[in-house]
């Protein structure tokens, strides 16, 4: 079990650094208007996802560690205390959620480079594949109670495109699989 556990905290840092390398290229090409646009929708749906998971993240690794991960006398018990601040500093989810809607909705070019993002990576993983289609449905009447669903699909579309393009196959596989399939699973 505890093999399992550290696969997969250590598959969704993989997906999140896979994506925040990806994100740290658009904001250095921003005065590229397509790299700036990537940069404009996936920076508030990464706050947002990733933030989110964060909090549960840090729980995991502290129950990991066992009672030492409680004691003040690690970094644990600090960080958690501290990353709900994460998710709250720079706008509430919610916000993040509003801006990523915000976005496609304003800036046809954003929905163009998500869609291009996804048909780079076609028919590599039924997951995604999956995924895309479903964030499609939501996007034909989107509405705010929809907007976390939105931020999160369009965070894991943009990681599991990057997991799918850098990663060996059988991570790319195993990282799609616990955050893209929706049936089931670890997919906080």
């Amino acid at each position: 079990m505890m093999r399992q556990l550290l696969g997969q905290m250590a598959l969704r840092l993989e997906g999140q650094t896979a994506f925040l390398f990806r994100l740290a290229r658009a904001w250095d090409r921003r005065d590229d208007a397509r790299e700036s646009a990537w940069a404009r929708l996936f920076t508030p749906a990464a706050k947002f996802a990733i933030c989110k998971a964060g909090i549960p993240f840090v729980a995991e690794a502290m129950e990991v560690l066992g009672g030492i991960g409680y004691c003040e006398e690690s970094e644990l018990p600090r960080l958690y205390r501290e990353m709900p601040v994460n998710s709250i500093w720079e706008g509430s989810g919610n916000i993040m959620c509003l801006d990523v809607m915000r976005v496609l909705s304003k800036q046809p070019a954003a929905m163009e480079l998500l869609a291009a993002e996804c048909a780079e990576v076609k028919g590599q993983n039924r997951h995604l594949d999956r995924a895309w289609r479903q964030l499609q449905q939501l996007l034909k009447r989107p509405a705010e109670e929809q907007g976390r669903e939105i931020a999160r699909l369009v965070y894991r579309l943009g990681a599991g495109a990057q997991m799918l393009r850098h990663a060996s196959p059988p991570l790319a596989e195993a990282w799609c699989r616990m955050m893209l399939d929706t049936r089931g699973g670890h997919t906080s």
